[in-house]
Formats: structure tokens, sequence, C-alpha cells
């Protein structure tokens, strides 16, 4: 990206815009926490199991994956403002329909499609701020993005509970679909400018190879999860990586590939959005195993639950926009240094912990939640600096799936790492007994992962370098 030929909006055209991005992915964020806690009502009142409600939750994962590229591949042809109003559209509507869905069937349908529309809103969110700040603000401006996400994070099992109890699962998605109202300010708030097109061809085949790719490696993370490493996992598994690699084999045969083989040759890239996989992968599994454990081992209320995992939210809300402006001004690595020694730190108090005090795992989610929150709004606002402008909406795009997809990973891994120990497993190191001794040994390998990607850290970008005095 030309940064010098590149015109801002004012502060205060700024300021507005994020404001509105911030409610906008707050919406999403909430209504993912809040279907959660509904998960069960919904089975209930449809008189279905766990196998069949819960692809109100996988559909929905599978869809969100794969449309966070192909959004980002979009954007050239349809404008980042107007696709992005379009994925709030589908998120309300379909909320809206979810809300008075008469079958299962409909409902699963209908999340599918929630799906597809709400991967518009983180993965064209990033784009929209690298357009609207400056390199000096880009930072600062994704960490307040991540803080919202953080305090959405933490409200949304209790707002979910809250409305589950007032009045009934549909009225989550009633709620939910109130975001409609945010579609005019999209038109008001964001400039004209992003809606800048060229009739770039879209490479359906490679779009295709790719849904399959990560639809198949999704889906085998979610029977993985369920059911342990069987053979339809396998299965699914080989498929997906068989996908990828023809994937990998075609965008370099065609003239106008659906992802560019140039965004992989960057090294600072390909970093960037494995420490991205790594990372997530690590959080979302510990944040799984954590109230798993507090419930099961220590059979403690679920308020005590979100006591334990609020200050690790409120560290991403509060340090965010801090680690973003740090981010700013030395560069991604630094600061990833610090966030993945904090996570690591932060899994090793919570495995030695398992099973006993909860204040314990209370102080490991604190370490672990400050931890992401350097990592997360540097890494973002660096890799939006590193791609040229014309790839700027793929190359975000593939890393927001990449992102989504480590998280899907490591609550496979957790969950597997878990089911595959007897229950009166020992602690690996001697160190956790009783039956907490699985879960900490679960965390521990998830801890491993923390650990490639210190070793990769050295590879981010660091400091931009000064203009020269003139």
């Amino acid at each position: 990206m030309n940064e010098a030929n590149t015109s801002y909006p004012d502060r205060r055209s700024a300021t507005l815009a994020m404001a509105l991005l911030c409610v906008v992915v707050s919406f999403a964020v909430v209504n993912g926490n809040m279907v959660n806690v509904a998960l069960p009502f919904i089975g209930r009142d449809f008189g279905v199991t766990e196998g069949t409600y819960g692809w109100i939750v996988t559909g929905f994962s599978l869809t969100f994956g794969i449309f966070n590229a192909v959004h980002g591949r979009l954007v050239n042809r349809i404008g980042l403002r107007r696709l992005y109003a379009f994925g709030v559209a589908v998120m309300g509507v379909s909320a809206l329909l979810l809300a008075v869905a008469p079958t299962i069937e409909s409902a699963i349908a209908l999340r599918v499609v929630q799906g597809a529309g709400s991967a518009a809103i983180p993965a064209l969110g990033t784009v929209i701020v690298a357009r609207l700040f400056p390199p000096d603000r880009r930072g600062a401006a994704m960490g307040w993005l991540l803080a919202c996400v953080g305090v959405a994070a933490s409200i949304g099992p209790f707002l979910g509970g809250l409305l589950v109890e007032i009045g009934g699962w549909r009225l989550v998605f009633g709620v939910t679909s109130a975001v409609l109202v945010a579609i005019p300010a999209v038109f008001w708030l964001l400039p004209a400018s992003l809606d800048e097109r060229t009739e770039q061809p879209f490479d359906l085949p490679g779009a295709i190879l790719l849904a399959i790719g990560v639809s198949s490696l999704l889906y085998s993370f979610s029977i993985l999860e369920r059911r342990g490493p069987e053979l339809e996992f396998v299965g699914l598994l080989v498929v997906g990586v068989l996908s990828l690699a023809i994937f990998v084999r075609h965008i370099r045969r065609v003239d106008d590939p659906f992802t560019e083989p140039e965004l992989f040759a960057d090294l600072r890239y390909v970093l960037g959005v494995s420490v991205a996989f790594l990372a997530n992968a690590t959080r979302f599994g510990t944040v799984v195993l954590v109230p798993v454990f507090l419930v099961e081992v220590n059979q403690v209320s679920p308020l005590v639950v979100g006591l334990v995992l609020l200050p690790g939210a409120l560290f991403v809300a509060v340090v965010s926009p801090i680690s973003g402006r740090i981010g700013d001004a030395v560069g991604a690595r630094r600061p990833a240094v610090i966030g993945v020694l904090l996570i690591i730190a932060g899994n090793i108090v919570t495995a030695l912990t398992a099973g006993a005090h909860p204040i314990g795992p209370t102080i490991g989610m604190g370490l672990y939640g400050l931890g992401f929150a350097f990592i997360q709004s540097p890494l973002v606002s660096a890799t939006s600096q590193i791609l040229p402008r014309r790839h700027s909406g793929t190359g975000m795009g593939i890393f927001m799936m990449i992102y989504f997809l480590g998280g899907a990973f490591g609550v496979a891994l957790s969950v597997t790492a878990v089911e595959l120990q007897a229950s009166n497993a020992a602690g690996w190191f001697g160190l956790t007994t009783g039956p907490g001794a699985p879960y900490s040994n679960a965390i521990f390998t998830l801890t491993a992962l923390a650990v490639v990607a210190l070793v990769l850290t050295p590879g981010l970008p660091g400091a931009r370098p000064r203009p020269p005095d003139r």
C-alpha cells in the first residue's frame, strides 16, 4: 500500500466511523455468545438432541470461516462500504427470521446464511480501519475495535442468559436483529471513497476449492471435538488438506487467482498469520477448558465461572488500545513477544492449579487476557501495513480466516486431549493430581502451540523506518 499517496479522512470523521464499527462488531460478538447460552433451550423446544441442534453453531462456523476470505476477495468488485452494509443486513435479517423460525431445519439453514453475512464484519472491519487511519494511528484504532470485542465477549453470556430467562431463546435473535438500524449509518459515516471498484474477474474454481478445503477442516475439527479421532475425521482431514494443496497449485496457474500467490511469498505475512493461528488456538482451547473443569471438578456456580473469566476479558478490553499504540511506535515484534510470554505464563498457572482453588485459574486467565491484548492489535495493524493496497481485502480476509481456523483447531485439540486420557490420569509434571490432572495436561498441550508461536515472533515486522528529514 502506498501510504504516501493515500488520503485519510479527518479525525472527527474517522472517530465516528470507528464508533460505528465498534457497535456493529459488538452486536456480532454478543450474538455468538448469546446463541451458545440459548442452544439447550432451542433443542428442548424443537425436541431434538445435541447432535442436531449443535448444527446451529457448526453450520454458522463453517460459512463464517469460509466467507472471511470470500468477502475479502469481493471487495474489489462490489466496494468495501457496500459489501460491509450487505453483511450487516444479512446478519440482521437472518436474526429476525430466526426469531420466528418454525422448525429446527429452517433455524439451521438461517444460521448458515447468517454465518456467511456475519463474516463480513471482522473481515472487512479491519480493512476499513486500514483505509481510514494512517499507519501511526492504525494500531490504536485496531485496539479500540478489539476492546469492543473484549467487552462484548464478557457481557454476552450474561445477557444471553437474561434474555432467555425473560422471553426465551427467540428473544436472543430478536435483539440481534436491532443491528439493522446500523445500515443507514454505514452509508452516512463511512466515506464513499471506500466503494472504489475494479473489474477484476472472480476466480470461482479457486473459491470452490478453498471452500471445500476450509469447510472439511472445520468439520473435521468438530468431529474430533465430539467423537475423537475416528475414520470420518481422518477422511475429512485428508479431503481438506488435498483440496487446499490443489488450491495452491490452481492459484499459481491462472491469471486472476482467488488469492494472489505473492501474498505467501512475503515471509512477514506468512509468519503473521502463523502466529495468529497458534495464539488463537491456544486462546480458544484454554477458554473452553477452564469453564468445563470449574463446573465438573470444582463444582462452582455459573456466576463463579463468569468471575474467573472476567479479568481476562477486561484486560483485552482495556489494554488492546494501549498495545495498539505501542505497536504503532515499535512494530508488532516486541509486543507479540511480550504477549506470547504472558500467554505461556498464564497457561502454566492455569494448568498447575486446574482442579484446585479457582483463584489460580483466575490469575491465569488474567495473564492470558493481558498477553492476548499485546498480540492482536499490533499484529493486525502490522499485517494491514505490509499488504499492497490492491491485495488488502484478500490479504486481511485470508488472515481472518486462518485466525478463525486456529480457534476451531484449538477447541478440538483441547477437548480431544482431555478425552484421550483416563479420568484418573496423573499430571505430566507431578504437580497436579486428582480429577483436574487431565485438564492440566490438555492445557500444557495447548501451551506447546504458544511456544511455537514464540519461536516465530522474531520474523514479525519491527518498527517502521522514520521518513528522512527534509
